[in-house]
């Protein structure tokens, strides 16, 4: 039997937003006993688009499929269970300050408790409501995200809160290491914004010399974007000189690979407007895997722009193990792993995300939660 690299812990997944129930997903996807507390609706992750056969319904939602797998769903709005359940748990998930103060108190001293909310437990802005869009807008991702002279973009949706669900899980394994040296546990206080401001590294680095974000040039070109091919688009770095030379010879552009002034990327910048004609030319006259079958070989750094239906059928994710498959409503459908693979405890999907409340009893019972509160 494949052990699992969490499986003495257990986790109580008190959150409301996708962040808190990716990183009790992540916790749960490395063995952990997982249980979700749901509300009479069910957890927020119920009513996300998108569902099976396009038909809205509470066991429908393919993101609730994802991000509450491996988790197990006890249905109770009695404080006193929830209490009881805080008192069980090695940590605790939540989305608000109040139920983190809450969880902390519960729990005691040997509690972890892992918050994740949109500004932080304690900020200037923590009690302002917030999103994956007022987080772009934030941390300045919409601004960075666009063209020169074009309007702000939001990146991909929930982006910010996948991200932070990967960095409260990090930070809950590492505070139970701490538990189980020491005796205390903590609260992790993730702050959803702060992620993706990591992530915008080079343009936070900048202002220290008084630089703003860097934008794009606000066309596709060679030197700063992907540009068309017979089949889609294509993104190519010459970022030496080696592989400037072999590329321009790959490409059919032998006075380009032989003119010895090109080896020197500023003059490759500076004659932008003349090299990317011919360059993009040749690039639009052939198909995307034939390109990066050619340069790959010459050691330039390309990669061809894929939609979904491209990422469904790549054999390089396959070979990776990225896609399992899982159960809505009865249906085998398909769905994604682990971001990590570990060769000694690997993910596994041991169960498909819960039908709400049906764990409830054998749960109450596991935790050893009182004949009083399992009546109420």
């Amino acid at each position: 039997m494949t052990k699992s690299a969490l499986e003495d812990l257990r986790v109580l997944d008190l959150s409301t937003r996708l962040s808190g129930a990716y990183a009790a997903k992540l916790l749960g996807d490395n063995g952990a006993d997982v249980v979700l507390l749901e509300g009479a609706g069910g957890h927020p992750a119920r009513s996300e688009a998108p569902f099976l056969d396009d038909e809205p319904g509470v066991e429908r939602s393919l993101v609730h499929a994802y991000v509450n797998a491996n988790k197990r769903s006890v249905r109770s709005a009695s404080a006193a269970v929830t209490d009881e359940l805080i008192r069980a748990a090695d940590i605790v998930v939540v989305s608000d300050a109040e139920t983190a103060r809450r969880a902390s108190e519960v729990g005691g001293e040997r509690i972890v408790v892992a918050a994740v909310t949109p500004y932080g437990l304690e900020s200037t802005m923590a009690a302002a409501p917030g999103n994956d869009l007022t987080t772009a807008a934030v941390t300045g991702w919409a601004l960075v995200n666009g063209d020169e002279g074009g309007p702000p973009l939001r990146p991909t949706l929930h982006q910010s809160e996948y991200l932070a669900g990967v960095v409260a899980y990090s930070g809950a394994v590492a505070a139970v290491f701490e538990r189980d040296r020491h005796g205390i546990g903590q609260t992790v206080d993730v702050c959803e914004l702060e992620p993706m401001l990591w992530m915008a590294a080079p343009s936070i680095l900048a202002t220290a010399q008084g630089d703003g974000p860097a934008r794009g040039r606000g066309r596709p070109g060679v030197f700063s974007g992907p540009v068309p091919t017979s089949d889609g688009h294509f993104s190519v770095t010459f970022s030496r000189p080696h592989f400037w030379t072999e590329a321009m010879k790959a490409l059919g552009l032998n006075d380009l690979a032989e003119d010895p002034r090109y080896l020197n990327r500023l003059v490759r910048q500076q004659e932008a407007a003349t090299l990317e004609p011919r360059i993009e030319g040749a690039i639009a006259a052939r198909g995307r895997w034939e390109l990066f079958d050619a340069l790959s070989k010459e050691r330039a750094t390309v990669g061809i722009v894929l939609d979904m239906a491209d990422i469904a059928t790549s054999e390089h994710l396959a070979s990776r193990g990225i896609f399992g498959e899982t159960s809505i409503d009865g249906r085998s459908v398909r769905t994604l792993s682990s971001p990590c693979v570990m060769s000694e405890t690997p993910w596994q999907q041991r169960r498909p995300a819960p039908v709400l409340g049906a764990d409830t009893e054998a749960v109450l019972a596991e935790w050893g939660i009182g004949a009083q509160e399992v009546a109420s």
